[in-house]
């Protein structure tokens, strides 16, 4: 698959799961195997591992049932072979302390087959962790 294609692929999942159609992305863009990696300090309750399409479902609902997400920007994409690299900000409040906190994130992609078989992502975990506890 092409990096131009992956990259189309890679807009394509974060629109739809913006836009509330999570269990579509993950179905169509994902593969059935999906490892989704986010290893985040407590008390920050969606940080860990993530697998299958049921987990990267889990993943997901964790994150719209803790964060009121206020803007979620994707500032570049750079595609290479299998690997796609996201660099974005972000701004959320916590549902359970009503705290904001703003950072920035890199998710690292792995497509097989046309489909993201991985994701890993890196936090300004110190910025998250000011409005959790």
């Amino acid at each position: 698959m092409s990096q131009q294609n992956n990259e189309a692929t890679t807009r394509a999942f974060y629109d739809r799961v913006l836009s509330g159609d999570a269990e579509g992305a993950i179905a169509e863009l994902m593969t059935p195997d999906v490892v989704w990696d986010n290893p985040l300090p407590d008390p920050i309750p969606y940080g860990g591992s993530f697998e299958g399409a049921a987990g990267a479902g889990r993943y997901l609902g964790l994150i719209f049932g803790t964060l009121d997400i206020e803007s979620f920007e994707i500032d570049e994409i750079i595609a290479a072979g299998d690997r796609v690299v996201v660099l974005g900000h972000e701004t959320a409040r916590t549902l359970k302390t009503d705290r904001r906190y703003s950072g920035q994130w890199v998710h690292v992609l792995r497509f097989r087959d046309g489909r993201i078989q991985h994701v890993r992502e890196y936090n300004d975990t110190a910025e998250m962790l000011s409005a959790f506890e």
